[in-house]
């Protein structure tokens, strides 16, 4: 994504996919420092561990398995490194995070030494207070964390969307004269590819032609933006309550979703392999020989 054209897309591991992931790989490389390196000498305390544990698992089996479902693009094509790395991003965490939940005496049997694991018995996914709760509230539960970790994100990228990031790809300056823009961000991405002409329809009685020419100049605005943020945290906490739980409760639910977006990302690449060779070529070869066809 460093070298994509005509728009950097570094700034895409900004978006709340990737930097799950990367959290992920950071708490398991402080696990591993601290259980080999450090021979587990307090490092990581145990509260800190469940923290850990409980974020991530609400976010890796609740919004990122309902990522897997709502995005098109999550797709197993094996030719585009880009659409693997997707596929990867948002598939592997779920997986993972089933190994961890269910298979957690296996792990602790292998790696004693890095994951504990030792928290589980008592594990609950909501407060005790009861399934709604003040975000930053009900740490001790997987929903808790979940939710506190995914506004750890949400006010730091909106931040960061209203100070630089919302004008970086537009082609237009606001005094009307032409931009060199250098970078791209997940949420114009996004609304090129169809979002900006729904949200202008259902939201904004915008029509379709004011929307395209937005997405040819990536020129959205704040309100445009503020809807698209609001739709993503509504998604995010839906997702938590709606697969989340039931993920959490039952492992034939668990493993069922993951066979069911495992078998999403393969219909989806088929689908593109089919259109290919089929309807693609056969587009191209009726334009090479249409002279030919004519006669």
């Amino acid at each position: 994504m460093w070298h994509a054209k005509p728009l950097n897309q570094a700034l895409y591991y900004l978006d709340f996919c990737w930097c799950m992931n990367f959290t992920a790989f950071s708490v398991i490389l402080l696990l591993v420092f601290s259980g080999i390196v450090a021979h587990d000498e307090g490092l990581v305390s145990d509260v800190a561990r469940k923290s850990f544990f409980n974020a991530l698992m609400g976010v890796a089996c609740g919004t990122l398995m309902g990522a897997n479902i709502v995005l098109p693009f999550v797709a197993c094509l094996f030719h585009d490194v880009n659409t693997m790395t997707g596929l990867f991003i948002h598939l592997m965490p779920p997986m993972v995070m089933y190994t961890f939940h269910w298979k957690a005496l296996e792990i602790k049997e292998h790696w004693p030494s890095i994951f504990h694991l030792t928290y589980l018995e008592g594990l609950r996914y909501f407060p005790a207070e009861g399934i709604f709760f003040t975000p930053g509230t009900g740490l001790e539960s997987v929903a808790g964390n979940s939710v506190a970790l995914y506004l750890l994100w949400w006010i730091p990228y909106v931040c960061f969307q209203l100070l630089i990031g919302i004008d970086l790809p537009k082609k237009i300056k606001d005094d009307g004269t032409p931009a060199k823009p250098k970078w791209d961000t997940v949420f114009h991405s996004t609304m090129r590819q169809g979002l900006c002409i729904t949200i202008g329809k259902v939201f904004r009685g915008r029509s379709k032609n004011d929307s395209i020419k937005l997405c040819m100049e990536n020129n959205f605005d704040l309100v445009d933006f503020f809807i698209y943020m609001i739709c993503h945290l509504i998604a995010a906490m839906a997702a938590f309550y709606l697969i989340g739980y039931p993920c959490f409760e039952s492992q034939q639910f668990n493993l069922f979703m993951i066979i069911v977006v495992t078998w999403l990302a393969v219909a989806r690449g088929a689908k593109r392999y089919t259109y290919y060779t089929t309807k693609m070529y056969g587009r191209v070869l009726r334009e090479q020989f249409a002279e030919l066809f004519d006669d």
